[in-house]
């Protein structure tokens, strides 16, 4: 497909979530170039598995909104992904991509997908765990905590998590069923799963949380009720943004060193 082509098709989509508010301005003019990296260097199949999960990710992220208010009083950014955040997310894909277009070796569309999974079962995690009728819990120490935690667990948000990690898999065979075997499907998904684990220990370790000096509240605003945050714990220059892509770079990284053992 001419390369012109495939810039407008991509702008197009990334304009209309923009004018949905799934994405800032900033947001719709990196998922450009994100989006158009994996049309050029996978093909239109690549592009539909990005879509999988933006989609479904926007739309877990504004379902049930009135329920998930709490939460925004903890977590440092809103429903419309930035620029930050589309990178978070489709850096590593995007890179997957274009190793493909200049090698066409089977193991960039592998980690392609297993990046995407990650992403998808962190996200998921995120956004349905939050409407749990029970609290989350931290494993270390072993204590329930307010919902939106970074690093916190939830039966349902694990089962969510566990179920984007699937939707990728089962869709990458769909589509590459003469590359992937369902041992790879399932390397897919057990390393997509994997990512969030590892999400959520960064998150717990170290993620900077500040706290609010009006409310006392830990979040992961630097602004809350009004005033500058105080710092609380956690390594100053790695924010929620930077756990999502370290996750991901260490989860596709260790399945590929595994899968090439």
């Amino acid at each position: 497909m001419n390369d012109v082509i495939v810039f407008l098709i991509v702008s197009i989509f990334s304009y209309l979530a923009y004018r949905e508010n799934a994405l800032r301005l900033s947001g719709a003019i990196a998922s450009i170039f994100v989006g158009t990296a994996v049309f050029i260097g996978i093909g239109i199949k690549g592009f539909i598995l990005l879509i999988v999960f933006f989609v479904t990710s926007s739309f877990f992220t504004k379902w049930k909104r009135e329920q998930k208010q709490s939460v925004e009083h903890i977590v440092a950014k809103g429903d419309a992904r930035d620029w930050v955040q589309v990178l978070a997310n489709g850096g590593v894909p995007a890179l997957s991509s274009l190793l493909f277009y200049w090698q066409e070796e089977p193991i960039w569309i592998l980690t392609f997908a297993v990046s995407l999974a990650c992403s998808t079962a962190d996200t998921w995690a995120s956004e349905i765990g939050v409407l749990s009728k029970k609290d989350p819990f931290l494993i270390f120490p072993f204590k329930r905590v307010r919902k939106g935690t970074s690093g916190a667990f939830s039966i349902l948000g694990t089962v969510a998590s566990l179920m984007g990690a699937i939707i990728i898999g089962l869709t990458a065979k769909v589509f590459w069923f003469e590359i992937f075997s369902w041992l790879s499907i399932i390397w897919i998904i057990c390393f997509g799963f994997f990512g969030m684990i590892v999400d959520s220990i960064l998150g717990r370790s170290i993620q900077v949380k500040f706290q609010c000096s009006i409310c006392g509240l830990i979040t992961e605003k630097k602004v809350h009720c009004g005033q500058p945050t105080i710092y609380y714990k956690g390594l100053r220059f790695i924010d929620n943004d930077i756990v999502n892509i370290l996750s991901i770079v260490i989860a596709t990284l260790l399945s590929v060193i595994l899968f090439l053992a």
